[in-house]
This record gives structure tokens, sequence and C-alpha cells, in this order.
């Protein structure tokens, strides 16, 4: 008889057709979700299992035994970690910010804002007429041009890092534009989908996960599980990773016919990997080059209590999207530190990117209000000295040319 490999087990999930959960009734699994359909996903682990809430007996005989050991509630916990890519975690992203993925690319040319110039001094595009912000651009887009009149302006990425001027028409990008005149015959748009946590409507969704090791032909399926945050970590030498905490309700275990449970799963995704040594870091606009490490993590504080006549869950409920994190940087001057010390509210911005390509797969993650809850230093041996900036996240008010009214904004590229 085989024994299990990691390397044979995938994993596969497909969103339910509704998020919403029946406290009394687990759905039919070969109804909802259905056995068709379903995404391969990638990893490096996963610890989901189905947890079960124990009670011993208390009970005092003079035998001096124990005789009875029951189970009670069970719920589904754990988490899927991985390498970050783009595309591959926006589901659960978007799921984590209980909010709807931007619905379409918003390309504006000449008849939106009249011409386009570009500044390669001020790192600027200047529009000659209408207000990019009032339609639809942000902060952390992600912007690619055809048909500039300086065809190394095409088929690139530009980040927007703000926005200022009349009605908002200049556009700080990185990297630098071409300088180049104004043109009345263009084309840019902001790429992939982005989605950011809302102040109201919020969306909630549930997943259907399952683990199935092909060596031994043996399915796991755990039910009606809900993203309970992310956390994003990237070191500044090394791959970024991801890791997706989860809460559901039950386990369904097949085999055999039953096997895997999931029968016509998309392939995985095969974009490329990211690592933060690509891309940018902005602290209040400005580029950082000294941070050695950034840690970013949405927690959602999921809970599923017991009730009386059931072993599941009736619900599993969300809390609040409390962002932190953590940026460690070489200690240069008094910048980071007068930050903490006058508790000022500054702004993260980070530009990852699979390569170093123009025109490269990315990720933006933007947070427009932060404060940061520490700034050590420590002193100790012969190298370089580092500071530990550990951060909350905060709701932005939306006023701030470019910023939604949130705590934590994403674009990916290659999300659909």
């Amino acid at each position: 008889m085989s024994l299990a490999e990691g390397v044979s087990a995938s994993i596969r999930y497909k969103p339910y057709s509704t998020g919403v959960i029946t406290s009394n009734v687990e759905p039919v699994p070969a109804v909802d979700p259905a056995v068709t359909g379903g995404q391969i996903m990638r990893r490096v682990s996963s610890s989901l299992k189905l947890a079960k809430d124990t009670y011993q007996s208390n009970e005092v005989r003079t035998d001096r035994q124990i005789a009875d050991f029951r189970h009670g509630k069970r719920s589904v916990t754990g988490s899927i970690t991985g390498e970050l890519s783009p595309a591959t975690w926006f589901d659960f992203i978007e799921a984590s910010c209980r909010g709807t993925k931007s619905a379409a690319l918003i390309a504006l040319g000449p008849s939106a804002l009249t011409s386009i110039a570009a500044d390669n001094a001020t790192s600027k595009f200047v529009a000659a007429g209408g207000d990019p912000v009032a339609l639809g651009w942000r902060i952390g887009d992600i912007l690619r041009a055809t048909n500039l009149s300086d065809p190394d302006n095409n088929a690139k990425n530009f980040l927007v890092t703000a926005f200022s001027g009349t009605s908002n028409r200049n556009i700080s990008v990185y990297p630098a534009p071409d300088t180049m005149t104004a043109d009345t015959s263009f084309s840019l748009t902001n790429t992939g989908k982005s989605v950011y946590v809302p102040s109201s409507g919020f969306v909630s969704r549930k997943w259907g996960i399952e683990i199935y090791n092909s060596d031994i032909d043996v399915s796991r399926l755990f039910t009606e599980c809900r993203a309970a945050g992310f956390t994003m970590d990237l070191p500044a030498s090394g791959m970024a990773t991801m890791e997706v905490p989860f809460m559901g309700r039950n386990m369904v275990v097949g085999s055999g016919a039953s096997a895997p449970f999931y029968t016509s799963p998309t392939a995985e995704t095969t974009t490329g990997l990211i690592a933060a040594v690509n891309g940018l870091l902005m602290v209040s606009g400005a580029a950082v080059g000294v941070v050695t490490g950034l840690n970013i993590k949405m927690e959602l504080s999921p809970s599923g209590d017991a009730v009386v006549g059931q072993n599941f869950v009736p619900e599993i409920f969300l809390g609040r999207a409390n962002v932190t994190g953590q940026a460690t940087a070489f200690f240069q001057d008094t910048t980071l530190i007068n930050d903490f010390i006058n508790e000022s509210q500054v702004s993260i911005l980070a530009y990852l990117t699979t390569t170093s390509a123009v025109n490269s797969p990315a990720i933006s993650v933007y947070l427009p209000r932060v404060k940061f809850g520490d700034a050590d230093v420590a002193t100790s041996g012969e190298g370089g000295q580092a500071i530990t900036m550990p951060f909350q996240a905060l709701k932005a008010d939306g006023t701030n040319p470019g910023d939604e009214a949130t705590t934590i904004r994403i674009v990916d590229t290659q999300a659909t």
C-alpha cells in the first residue's frame, strides 16, 4: 500500500453559489459547490484540518478510571501558505477585504484628458483636461500606455504615486517617463483588478477547499470556509510569501469514485514569483532604499460558537479588518524616528514585480494612513544598525486626491 507524499498533494478551491451560511443546515457538497470547475492552488504548505472540541468525564469513580470521552463542536481551522505571485492569491484577498474587485479597466484618451505630456525630471504625466481622479484612477494603479509619440513610454508599467495640480492633472508615476510634448493621440489604461476594504456593502464569501492526495487517491473537502485575512511577508532578499487563514464548518473525506471531488479544475496559475528586490517602496510619497523587510497582516478574527442540538457552528463571524505590520530598515537619519515621536500619519506604497522587465506582472499594496507604534534601534555588532518599526494601518478619509476611504487597497495586474 502506498504512503502519501506531499509532492503528490494538490489544493483545489471553488466558491459556493452564495456566501450565506444557513445556521442549522449544511449544504450537500455535490449540489453546492458541486464537483465541476474549481481552481488548483499553488502552495508551499497547508495546515487545514477538521478540529473538534472534546470533553472528558470528570466523574469520580471507585475504579479510579475514566469511563467517557465525547466529541463536541467541529470546525475547520488552519491556513494555506505559499510564495506570492500575481493572480494566484487575488480571490482570497478580495474575500478578506469583503469588497468587490474593480469591474473594468479605465482607459483614458484625448476625449477625457485632451492631451498628455510627460516630464522625466519631475516623474510626471501632465494632462491638459479632465480629472483623472474623478474619472476613476487611484494611487497604486499601474498604468500602461499605447500610441504615445515617445515609443519608450508605451507598453510600460507606470505606478501612480500621487495626483496634484488643477483637477488632479499632474500624475506622479514610477518609473519616470521619457520627456514628451503634449500628445493628442494616446490611451492610458489602469491594468488588472483592484480591491479595497469598503465602508459599507460588505460581501460574504465561502469556499470549498479540497486537498487531494493523488498517490493514495484520498480527497479531503473542507466545506464552507471563510478567508480570515492574510499575511504578506516581503524580505529584502528571497521570495515574498503569503499566508491565508481560514475557518470552515466541516470536512468530507472521499476516495475511489469520490476522489478527487473537483473533477475539472482550472490549472494553477503560471505567473512569476514576487521577489521584494524587484519594485519600489515609498513612505509618504518618497522612495525608501534602506528598508530591509516589510510585513503586512490583515486579521479578521473569525469566530464560530457552539450551539445546542448540532455539532457544527451556525455561522462563521468575521470581525473588523485590523491591518498591522512591521518595517525594518537601516538606521539612516531621524526621519522614521520623528514619525514615531510626533505620531505622524504616513502612507506606505509597495510596488512588487516578478521581473525587471518594464511591463512585468506586478502587485501594488497601498496603505494610505499609517502610524508607527515603536522605533526600536538595536545597537549591536559592528555592521549596519537596524531600526524596527511596527505599525497600525488606519482608515483614510478619502479626501487626499487618489485615495479611497479605506485602510488598504491592492492592485494585481494579472487578476481577472
